[in-house]
């Protein structure tokens, strides 16, 4: 929603001479940016911020971008002129998108494309392959794929074209015909916004948005030349909006330095982990992967039962299963892992799974295997019992031997590597029951990480808050009795990141470096803790927040330092800004900066727990982001999240918008991004512009999300309001 204060627009039809009316404000190309915003949020070339951490719902970089020059550039008299004008700075008319075109087109699909003419001008076919005529140039070639990619859809354009924030801008041609149109001399995006800016309000452009988030909206506004603000409730988002900007908006140097401070302390981890002996068996193989599930006492059968909703392992390298058989002297199941399986077998170990919605035991009393009709299912709630389930104690790092739910290693992944005489190097990958070597190790690693715990947890190198309680985080006790955030980590996953944090407290490094090593720490929390998934269609683990929520499953991957090597020493696109930015963790109550234009992504009331979901990341970063930035809390502020539904949310919210719009001039604009499927939230979001003093004069639906499936079936919105 474009927004201005009220008393900015008079009671006629007419725009006030000063500002006039924005470009945004008359007409918008919705269809080719949500076309845009579509292929960058589904990761076709890579996402420029994702790789820093976890945030739920950052709005697309060129949605945003558009949005600035759709306010900044003014509507004329000429709204074909104006519509050109526009495409041609987004690069997303003809000639930008052929600026934007990789040479990547398959000769198969320019064949396809071309006309008969040009099918036997520029091609031939040598013994059944397609080729090009010979003696054509690279002039020759480079027209007749320009031909053929001006043909295409605009979404087929798409595949072979580069993202916006991977060229400088629109080209030299473009430029005189904007320029022209404009009365500017710009030569490039920060040229025009300057002076689009000193003309609208006087001075550079200055853009702020107070629920930053994963920072989307400051950097692409600092991207194209504008002064950009940035600040959340939640520090957690501040950091991660701190990284975009300073990490990867900071330049090749920066991210060079960055890169190299992780590298280094990876390996420096890898030489610890040797020592220990943790992470590699008698034969010389590397672990890759550590399966474990839940294992329960079936309270009719008297039989441990091993939990799992399918038990195959893996399908995609080679078909492996889990095989499970009864000991009826310990009356518990013995798991085999079986490699290279039949399909029959793949069925069967799909259908043996011994948890759906409740335990099923595959035997009966005396250890008779029941086949999958023949098993009654114990529901949770018998499980836990009245009473519920013990309350985890903060030394507690695996279950105590009378809990309801145990723990259990039941397979490995190794790599075997192999040398061959010829100087080539192979590997290959093998899937094991653990042995008792293995399980040794295991307790190992819970010896090491006791003897560090204390001070670990004092150093603020491991979590030691409590979970609080919440809509989203009351399961976490309910569920598994757990009441600390390092509850929900096993002992080898807890051993790891802790060494992550220590050795990188433990080096004389810059702020860029320590803050992009506090977020590998959190990427490392996000895919290796006891809510991580095995995918054994892709044969890898899956992030704990696959979803906006903490699921507690039955069965979980952990990572091995092997495994977490791409997490800790990620690599970062190097995307220069080109103004200053301020960060800070602060209400949206409490803002003193003035922008000339907000524009801002809110909470969607409780669509998405943030405060509770982003504790789990803050119980990581704790004592070392304060020590990074003194300045700033380490506190979710659960009681000032803007939140729920009716009165609260919308006074909450309507505070808000009121400092905001307190915080800009007269000819200045917000502009609100609003994603929800609820009537009523929608209701609310109108009394809150309302009552903050605000008077919608333009609203536009792009298509921002991806097309749910897989986990995340459902009826989920596809399109953002703007």
């Amino acid at each position: 929603m474009t927004i201005q204060p009220e008393t900015s627009i008079p009671e006629s039809s007419a725009q006030p001479e000063v500002a006039g009316r924005s470009f945004i404000e008359v007409q918008f190309p919705v269809s080719k940016l949500s076309k845009e915003s579509y292929d960058e949020r589904k990761g076709a070339q890579g996402q420029a911020l994702t790789g820093l951490g976890k945030w739920w719902g950052r709005k697309p970089l060129v949605l945003v971008r558009a949005i600035i020059l759709g306010l900044l550039l003014p509507a004329t008299g000429d709204p074909a002129k104006d519509r050109a004008t526009f495409l041609a700075l987004m690069t997303m008319d003809d000639e930008g998108l052929w600026q934007r075109a990789r040479n990547t087109i398959p000769l198969s699909e320019l064949y396809r494309l071309s006309h008969p003419s040009e099918k036997s001008e520029y091609f031939v076919t040598d013994a059944g392959r397609l080729k090009w005529q010979p003696g054509l140039s690279a002039e020759d070639r480079r027209r007749v794929q320009r031909r053929v990619f001006l043909r295409m859809s605009y979404d087929r354009k798409l595949e072979y074209a580069k993202t916006l924030e991977e060229i400088d801008g629109p080209s030299a041609k473009s430029w005189e015909k904007i320029n022209a149109h404009l009365g500017t001399t710009a030569t490039s995006l920060p040229d025009l916004v300057q002076q689009l800016g000193e003309r609208r309000f006087g001075h550079r452009p200055r853009v702020g948005d107070a629920f930053s988030g994963g920072g989307s909206i400051p950097f692409a506004a600092a991207r194209i030349g504008c002064e950009a603000y940035a600040s959340d409730l939640g520090p957690v988002a501040a950091l991660l909006t701190w990284g975009a900007l300073n990490i990867i908006g900071g330049g090749p140097d920066v991210v060079q330095r960055v890169e190299t401070a992780q590298a280094e302390v990876y390996r420096k981890m890898q030489d610890q982990v040797e020592v220990w002996g943790i992470e590699r068996n008698e034969e010389g193989w590397v672990a890759d992967a550590y399966l474990y599930c839940n294992e329960v006492l079936e309270p009719a059968t008297g039989w441990m039962v091993p939990l799992a909703p399918s038990w195959i392992v893996a399908k995609r390298a080679k078909q492996v299963i889990a095989r499970l058989s009864p000991d009826p002297i310990h009356k518990r199941l013995d798991i085999e892992i079986v490699e290279d399986v039949s399909e029959a077998e793949l069925a069967q170990a799909q259908a043996e799974g011994t948890w759906q919605n409740g335990v099923r035991c595959p035997v009966d009393r005396d250890g008779h295997w029941l086949t999958p009709s023949e098993r009654q299912t114990t529901s949770p709630d018998q499980l836990r019992g009245r009473s519920g389930l013990r309350r985890w104690q903060n030394d507690d790092l695996v279950p105590q031997v009378d809990d309801v739910f145990q723990e259990r290693l039941f397979c490995i992944r190794w790599v075997e590597t192999i040398r061959h005489p010829d100087g080539k190097v192979s590997i290959r990958r093998h899937y094991r029951a653990p042995t008792a070597r293995d399980l040794e190790r295991e307790q190992k690693v819970l010896r090491l990480l006791r003897e560090r715990f204390a001070d670990w947890q004092a150093l603020g190198f491991i979590p030691s808050r409590r979970i609080e309680p919440g809509k989203e985080t009351d399961r976490l006790f309910r569920e598994r009795g757990w009441t600390y955030w390092h509850h929900l980590f096993n002992p080898r996953q807890l051993l790891l990141a802790g060494l992550l944090a220590e050795l990188s407290e433990t080096s004389n490094l810059g702020t860029p470096e320590r803050a992009g090593l506090l977020l590998s720490t959190g990427r490392v929390a996000d895919l290796n803790s006891r809510l991580c998934r095995w995918h054994s269609g892709r044969d890898q683990g899956v992030q704990t927040f696959y979803n906006q929520a903490l699921n507690t499953i039955q069965n979980y991957s952990c990572r091995p330092l092997q495994l977490s090597q791409q997490v800790i020493c990620s690599r970062q696109s190097s995307l220069p800004l080109q103004a200053p930015t301020i960060v800070k963790p602060i209400d949206a109550r409490m803002v003193d900066y003035e922008s000339d234009i907000w524009i801002t992504d809110p909470g969607y009331a409780d669509a998405v727990n943030y405060e509770e979901v982003s504790e789990f990341f803050l119980a990581w970063y704790d004592k070392r982001l304060t020590a990074l930035f003194p300045s700033w809390y380490a506190d979710s502020k659960r009681a000032l999240a803007v939140k729920g539904k009716g009165e609260t949310f919308r006074v909450a919210l309507a505070e808000c918008y009121k400092r905001l719009a307190r915080q800009m001039p007269d000819n200045g604009f917000q502009v609100v991004m609003f994603t929800h499927q609820d009537p009523e939230v929608w209701a609310d979001v109108a009394l809150v512009l309302w009552a903050a003093g605000l008077q919608v004069t333009a609203a536009w639906t792009i298509g921002t999300e991806t097309i749910a499936t897989g986990l995340k079936e459902g009826n989920y919105v596809q399109g953002t309001v703007i």
